[in-house]
């Protein structure tokens, strides 16, 4: 099972209480049937987090996230060490997903096979994005 960020880290404290801004409760009702309120002081234990967020609303609002990205895929440089006519040597230096700017931290869209290769618009069967950096030499006789 996948889980927001927020249900995973509230997952991790024995209670917790909502952070609304201006949470409150119900505490009554007044003289003419009109509820009456106060400020929220009701914890949450951490073990129901995920599913006090899913009963926010309707459609997991709670853990929906904007999934554009910015991502440097690969950069790949190439400079002639030696240029003869009878030999010749590349330096080759290339560099593969170094950087990714998400609103999702720690996730790369891409690789997520809910976004694009079974369903869409779910975040399951992740894999941690790696990155991989080289260097090479093309040699020419």
């Amino acid at each position: 099972m996948v889980q927001a960020k927020n249900t995973a880290d509230f997952r991790k404290s024995d209670s917790f209480l909502f952070d609304g801004g201006d949470a409150v409760k119900v505490t009554g009702t007044d003289a003419s049937g009109n509820a009456t309120y106060a400020k929220n002081d009701i914890r949450i234990s951490g073990a129901d987090a995920e599913t006090y967020f899913s009963n926010l609303n309707g459609i997991s609002e709670s853990m929906i996230y904007n999934t554009s990205f910015v991502k440097l895929r690969e950069i790949a440089l190439s400079y002639p060490v030696l240029n003869k006519p009878s030999l010749g040597i590349t330096m080759n230096v290339f560099a593969r997903n170094i950087l990714l700017w998400s609103e999702l931290k720690g996730l790369d869209p891409e690789a997520s096979q809910g976004n694009n290769n079974m369903s869409g618009a779910f975040e399951r069967f992740s894999l941690p994005g790696s990155s991989s950096y080289g260097l090479g030499f093309t040699v020419k006789f």
